[in-house]
C-alpha cells in the first residue's frame, strides 16, 4: 500500500496470512486516508500511528492475532463516537473490530481526526 516503507514494517506484513495483511493494510488506509501528517512504525509489536513523532502520545495501532484485526485507538475513551464503533472498557484504550472499521471507513477515518485532536489529552485525575 505504501511505496517506500521501511524495511521492519514490510517484515511485520510478512509475518501475516495474506487475509490479515488485506486488513492490516485497509485500516492502515483508512488512517492515512484521514488526513494530516500521519506517519507508521513497527511499536510495540504492532503497525503503531502517530503524528509530530510523538510516540508517547500515539494515536492508534492495529492489532493482528491469527483470528482477530482490530484498530486500537491509544485514548479511544476521550473520543467522540457517534457510530458507536468503540470496544472496550479500559482506562484509555478502546478498539474497533475490523468487520465494523470496514463497514463503517468514514466513521474511522473521524475517529482518527479526533484522536489526532485529542492527542496529548488526558483523563482528569
Amino acid at each position: 500500500m505504501m511505496d517506500g516503507r521501511p524495511q521492519e514494517i514490510e517484515e511485520w506484513l510478512e509475518r501475516w496470512s495474506p487475509e490479515q495483511r488485506a486488513r492490516v493494510e485497509a485500516l492502515a488506509a483508512r488512517v492515512h486516508a484521514a488526513g494530516g501528517e500521519v506517519t507508521e512504525a513497527i511499536k510495540w509489536g504492532r503497525l503503531t500511528f502517530t503524528v509530530r513523532d510523538d510516540w508517547h502520545h500515539w494515536l492508534c495501532a492495529v492489532a493482528v492475532t491469527d483470528r482477530v484485526v482490530n484498530l486500537v485507538f491509544h485514548k479511544g475513551v476521550l473520543l467522540d463516537d457517534p457510530a458507536d464503533l468503540l470496544r472496550g472498557a479500559g482506562r484509555y484504550l478502546r478498539h474497533v473490530p475490523y468487520t465494523e472499521a470496514a463497514a463503517h471507513p468514514e466513521a474511522v477515518e473521524a475517529l482518527v481526526r479526533r484522536a489526532v485532536a485529542r492527542q496529548t489529552d488526558m483523563l482528569p485525575d
